[in-house]
């Protein structure tokens, strides 16, 4: 059995990353299929938020570095990579760039093929990988994204497919939004939420160890059908007095906006009678949050599932086995950087 080695780039926003995942590309999910290497550098959450052309510089300053350590940990050589898969978007612009320029370059280098990776979608096929969860219930959690997502035939489900385009890909599926937020994305919100109360580190992670042992404040619940909305209890937030204690505004801040996302996650569970559920994302770090959807899935009946830790947040990893698998489907070559492109724009083909 012939197996491919796939070179990925992650650089979405903060984090640049470098990995290599190998294995049998026509059968990514058996087995032999295995990350060589997965490094990674983050810029560090500042008070005054990230700015897309500090954190450009900082992804083209560490990259050269960070190949050379991918490399040195698989014990492999340039020379031996098939492929290379970058994240063409959804992200920042300027960062995007940074992993396309990089990915571009190798390949033309080695004088092999590139392919464009959805950043969303790798989440979420990281997350079947690992947890060998193959039809889902998925809800995705991150920075700049909040969606409830289940993967559907593209013949009946194809809202982005014309008609041409399903007859060639007939064997395919693609992933539908059943819920998702109106504004921004949970990450974001509890991101926010870390700057206005001035926490270390003035994110979603200052929040995450600020929380326990917090009282419950009384602050707006939204929640509208499947969909959920954040900026609402956001001005909550800072509307406070000052006086207030952050440990139980950060408390209130995750259980609210938690319950929110189990309140959906619950109705499209009920809709869909799916018997997985799946966590992914970065903010699927949260142990707490891991805790109230495990208890959603237990209720009915569905096995839990979240990715290993390092394959949660933003990593090279999840763009190399997602390039493995569009590489054995040749699918997603030459893709320009693209900061709108959404999950259910993708066709599954493995």
């Amino acid at each position: 059995m012939a197996l491919s080695l796939v070179l990925g780039f992650e650089s979405t926003a903060h984090t640049f990353g470098v990995a290599l995942a190998q294995g049998n590309a026509k059968k990514p999910f058996s087995a032999s299929t295995n990350v060589l290497a997965n490094v990674s550098k983050k810029y560090p959450s500042t008070a005054e938020g990230f700015i897309p052309r500090k954190l450009a510089d900082f992804h083209a300053k560490n990259y050269p570095g960070l190949l050379r350590a991918c490399f040195g940990q698989a014990g492999v050589s340039p020379s031996d990579v098939d492929a290379v898969a970058y994240s063409y978007g959804p992200g920042l612009g300027h960062s995007l760039h940074v992993g396309f320029i990089a990915a571009k370059s190798f390949a033309v280098s080695q004088r092999i093929p590139f392919l464009g990776v959805n950043h969303g979608l790798a989440h979420v096929e990281v997350g079947r990988f690992f947890c060998q969860l193959y039809e889902p219930l998925v809800l995705y959690v991150s920075g700049g994204n909040t969606q409830i997502l289940s993967l559907e035939n593209v013949a009946r489900k194809g809202a982005y497919v014309n008609k041409a385009e399903r007859q060639g890909l007939s064997g395919s599926k693609q992933y539908v939004t059943l819920g998702e937020t109106l504004d921004i994305g949970v990450g974001n919100f509890l991101d926010l939420v870390g700057r206005h109360l001035k926490l270390d580190p003035p994110d979603a992670v200052g929040v995450l160890r600020q929380a326990p042992g917090g009282r419950l404040l009384s602050l707006p619940y939204v929640v509208k059908g499947m969909n959920v909305s954040f900026t609402g209890l956001l001005t909550a937030v800072k509307r406070l007095p000052s006086s207030t204690p952050k440990q139980d505004v950060c408390f209130t801040a995750q259980e609210v906006a938690f319950s929110m996302l189990c309140e959906t996650l619950e109705k499209a569970l009920v809709f869909t009678g799916k018997k997985g559920v799946l966590l992914v994302g970065g903010n699927a770090r949260n142990a707490r949050l891991q805790e109230m959807v495990s208890l959603v899935a237990q209720e009915h009946g569905a096995t839990f599932g979240v990715p290993p830790f390092e394959y949660c947040g933003d990593n090279g990893g999840m763009i190399a086995l997602t390039g493995l698998m569009q590489w054995g489907a040749k699918y997603g070559f030459d893709r320009m950087p693209n900061q709108k492109v959404r999950v259910e724009q993708e066709h599954v083909l493995w």
